[in-house]
């Protein structure tokens, strides 16, 4: 059995791009920009209101976000990621999304994550659902001689998809999670398609369809 599912919104209410911020805030303050973090929560409105398309808002902070960790190193890295895991996305997990997985892995379950988060983060989440047969795809990140650099496309929309059919080929989804429009085409490739705290289009849809809703 093969199980793909989104990442942010459908198993954690973190914020991998808040979770930096805090890191810098609290480890590297010298780097830590006074009222970034209220920035962040002001350009969000704009999003809610609908001033701002969420994938350019999160584009522009996710790559924001890690230009301000300063002397960066594969080391440095690898403690961020792990603190946007630790203290953030698992912190931050929804349980119920969480332990359906963990239960689907335990029963012998192939379970691969598919988000635009930061692809390191992506993979310990995974890990934590299980040390074996998980998997993480999410934005590449890569250490560069300017720094810690992002890929220039994130892996959110068709791309989830894409990436998921690179990596598996023609094996069939079994079932699929997914919390907002965006994870639509990963919901629809799957024999059985799970929405988790929908956003309206994808509830309207799963109501339509007959998909399991988590809310």
């Amino acid at each position: 059995m093969l199980i793909a599912s989104d990442l942010n919104g459908t198993l954690t209410t973190g914020s991998p791009i808040l979770a930096v911020a805090r890191w810098v805030k609290k480890n590297q303050p010298e780097s830590y920009p006074a009222g970034f973090i209220l920035g962040l929560f002001t350009s969000y409105m704009q999003v809610k209101l609908g001033l701002k398309k969420i994938d350019t808002w999160g584009d522009v902070n996710m790559r924001r976000v890690l230009k301000l960790i300063s002397e960066p190193t594969q080391e440095v890295l690898n403690l961020v990621m792990d603190s946007v895991v630790d203290d953030e996305l698992w912190l931050k997990k929804r349980t119920e999304a969480v332990d359906l997985l963990k239960d689907y892995h335990q029963r012998g379950a192939k379970i691969i994550l598919i988000s635009a988060a930061y692809e390191p983060a992506v993979q310990k989440f995974a890990a934590k659902i299980g040390a074996e047969n998980t998997y993480g795809i999410g934005t590449p990140v890569v250490m560069t001689d300017s720094g810690i650099e992002l890929a220039k496309k994130l892996t959110s929309r068709e791309v989830k998809l894409e990436k998921l059919r690179a990596m598996i080929g023609t094996q069939q989804i079994d079932i699929a999670l997914g919390d907002t429009f965006a994870d639509i085409p990963l919901l629809e490739d799957a024999a059985e398609s799970i929405a988790v705290y929908p956003d309206k289009t994808l509830r309207q849809m799963a109501l339509e369809r007959g998909w399991k809703i988590i809310d």
